[in-house]
């Protein structure tokens, strides 16, 4: 393990932000998919099956939806209204803290919109950061991609540890909404919300903010069809299947030990776990594997009943949650995990 009063890539800021637009689950039923999912049997069961109870939206499913197919350009042109917008919130949180002259990457994520100049070219002349600021833009890689945002800002830090990295993860599911009349699109529909979960990173000792002693990725190469992300005419469209959460399991154990024997730590000694909601079954039989108790899992949850599964920013709002309100002790031990499309699993170790 590292020693306790090394620098390391640390979190020193972390913040979010949620379209204005929030919808309770019985809401959404009662205005729309009551009529998109009639001909499903117990379909309205899906939206209690999902621990969903409010999630927030760019656009209102019933009113900029409904039973019209909408184009993947207007589905663009609403995301390049509301990006900017949603992402600017977040960042002028962190930027309370941090100057913005001292920023020296911006690094931005999103499966949910493209167009270009990207979002974060945007973002860094809003906030006057420097012409030569570096940008990277990470498209189309799910539930997982807050793990490249953080691996390419770890690589920006170390490279350059007097500068900071901003990570932002922007994601507007509701803009991909389509009255698919199947069992999976319900699911999917019933499951994802909008948000923006950011970071400000940077080299810093013990004691300003969750240090990352090491990062893990596994892919599982035979099961790329189980959930994938494909654009359309009528937009984005996901597909999830049901023995996703029984894979992850299956692979669980031994990728947590692979992380932490990165840093020579005893998985035992783990105190808090920032999961990725992907859905209720992946977080119960991953709670299981691990040993994983309820008190242990409250951000997760919290975050999903409150948020819904909001892509690649959701795991950062787990974080920001569990830092708030579980208030881990200087020197205690965490894990972040996601997954997404491959199967893919991410994760990092902290220290806080």
């Amino acid at each position: 393990m590292l020693g306790n009063n090394s620098a390391l890539p640390t979190f020193v800021g972390l913040s979010s932000a949620v379209p204005r637009q929030a919808f309770d689950q019985e809401t959404l039923w009662d205005n729309v998919f009551d009529q998109w999912y009639a001909e499903i049997p117990d379909a309205r069961d899906i939206g209690t099956l999902t621990r969903v109870r409010k999630r927030h939206m760019a656009w209102n499913p019933a009113l900029d939806v409904g039973h019209k197919t909408r184009g993947i350009g207007e589905r663009m042109k609403a995301f390049a209204g509301i990006v900017e917008e949603v992402a600017g919130e977040a960042v002028e949180d962190l930027l309370d803290a941090t100057r913005s002259k001292d920023i020296g990457s911006i690094v931005m994520a999103s499966s949910s919109g493209y167009y270009g100049p990207t979002p974060d070219y945007f973002l860094a002349k809003r906030f006057g950061f420097k012409p030569n600021v570096r940008r990277t833009f990470i498209g189309h890689m799910g539930c997982f991609a807050a793990f490249n945002v953080i691996k390419t800002a770890i690589d920006s830090v170390v490279t350059r540890p007097d500068e900071y990295t901003i990570g932002v993860c922007a994601e507007f599911s509701s803009l991909h909404f389509r009255p698919e009349a199947s069992r999976e699109q319900a699911i999917v529909h019933n499951l994802f919300g909008d948000a923006v979960g950011a970071f400000t990173m940077a080299m810093r000792e013990p004691g300003h903010g969750p240090q990352i002693l090491a990062t893990h990725t596994h892919q599982s190469y035979e099961t790329s069809d189980m959930m994938t992300l494909s654009i359309l005419d009528d937009g984005i469209r996901m597909t999830l299947s049901p023995y996703v959460p029984f894979v992850i399991a299956s692979l669980i154990n031994e990728f947590v030990e692979d992380l932490c024997a990165a840093a020579s730590v005893d998985p035992a000694k783990i105190k808090h776990w920032a999961i990725h909601p992907g859905g209720p079954k992946i977080v119960d039989l991953v709670a299981q594997k691990l040993n994983i108790s309820d008190r242990q899992l409250e951000a997760t949850w919290h975050v999903l009943s409150e948020y819904g599964n909001c892509a690649s920013a959701t795991v950062l709002l787990v974080l920001d949650h569990l830092i708030k309100h579980d208030r881990p002790q200087a020197g205690e031990l965490g894990i972040m995990l996601a997954f997404g499309p491959g199967l893919t699993l991410e994760g990092a170790l902290l220290r806080f």
